[in-house]
């Protein structure tokens, strides 16, 4: 049974911003497709502010930007963009945003080698054309569309371009802004060097896509990342966020700002568990993970969700496979299969 969790703000429009706190408010932008929003955090930081996050590069959220989130700004200049991790809709307007303010842009080291080398597959077809490969030799069929989305050609259409000088952040960092001391968590599953930042004393914690209300982040295997075992990863970061004092307002990159923590951490972690229990089940005799994927997900998908899927459920077939759960075949020229152990 999900935990019933508390939601004590009334959320933004698209395009608006409400208080959250003295000096802290909660921005919410457009996203194309089933998120619908970003929610991005703007913290006073002298006579300007920090952004945590900075949403999408579609028309509808530089729209945002040159309208009612300019009246949130108040004429102040944002001084400090921090990103949370390399994806579309928390780095995509950076570059546009720190040229116009003048803002230094952080992230960790880890999400800004990714986003430089994603972007770098523009001037580098091979880059491109590796990646697509490798999503090909793991069994996934290529479609014209779905070849779009691997080589990333969507990718750098909707992100405005690598910031220069990009500074980076380490666990242990700490950063003043809104009033409050934030500490620097970095945490891997949905990506491998995710940024959180905690306020101890103002109990929040700005949650990224982490940890989410009411849906699942997509913890995948991709071809940029290095982590072997991303599920692994996701599940060991919850002790950690579970035993902060005191339990923080949680601020999520979708959905609305709850408290309710460790529930929610032990729900995602039993969705997980019952998902990977269905993933045995469905592997009575050896299968691709494009196979398995077609078993998990049987609604009809478009190509972008359906590379999401195929990621989701590689990760967590090579995470019972690590655990001896599932026995792995490879076999020269094909795709992995994995069966009954």
């Amino acid at each position: 049974m999900s935990a019933v969790l508390e939601y004590p703000f009334a959320a933004p429009e698209l395009g608006g911003a409400v208080p959250l706190a003295d000096g802290i408010r909660w921005l919410r932008l457009p996203v194309p497709g089933g998120l619908k929003h970003i929610n991005v955090w703007l913290l006073e930081d002298g006579d300007g502010w920090t952004l945590v996050d900075c949403g999408m590069d579609v028309p509808a959220a530089r729209a945002a930007w040159d309208g009612p989130l300019a009246r949130a700004l108040a004429g102040r200049p944002i001084r400090r963009i921090v990103c949370t991790h390399h994806h579309p809709d928390h780095a995509g307007l950076a570059a546009w945003l720190a040229s116009r303010h003048g803002a230094e842009v952080w992230m960790s080291a880890t999400e800004a080698a990714i986003l430089a080398a994603l972007l770098g597959t523009e001037n580098d077809p091979r880059l491109a054309l590796a990646r697509t490969e490798a999503f090909a030799r793991q069994g996934l069929p290529m479609s014209e569309e779905l070849r779009a989305i691997t080589s990333l050609a969507g990718y750098r259409r909707i992100v405005s371009g690598l910031p220069p000088g990009i500074r980076t952040l380490a666990e242990g960092d700490e950063l003043s802004a809104g009033g409050a001391r934030w500490v620097v968590r970095i945490v891997r599953g949905h990506t491998d060097g995710l940024v959180l930042l905690h306020a101890p004393e103002a109990g929040l914690l700005i949650s990224a896509d982490q940890v989410l209300p009411r849906i699942t982040s997509n913890v995948g295997i991709y071809p940029e990342r290095d982590d072997p075992d991303p599920l692994a990863s996701f599940l060991d970061s919850f002790p950690a966020l579970a035993a902060l004092e005191p339990e923080p307002l949680v601020l999520p990159s979708h959905g609305d700002v709850f408290r309710g923590l460790r529930a929610r951490l032990d729900d995602l972690a039993a969705h997980h568990a019952a998902t990977l229990a269905q993933v045995v089940a469905l592997v009575p005799a050896p299968a691709t993970a494009l196979e398995v994927a077609g078993r998990l997900f049987r609604a009809a998908l478009d190509p972008l969700n359906r590379m999401l899927a195929f990621g989701e459920t590689l990760a967590h077939l090579e995470h019972l496979a690590r655990r001896g759960r599932l026995r792995v075949e490879d076999r020269p020229g094909e795709p992995r299969r994995y069966g009954p152990a």
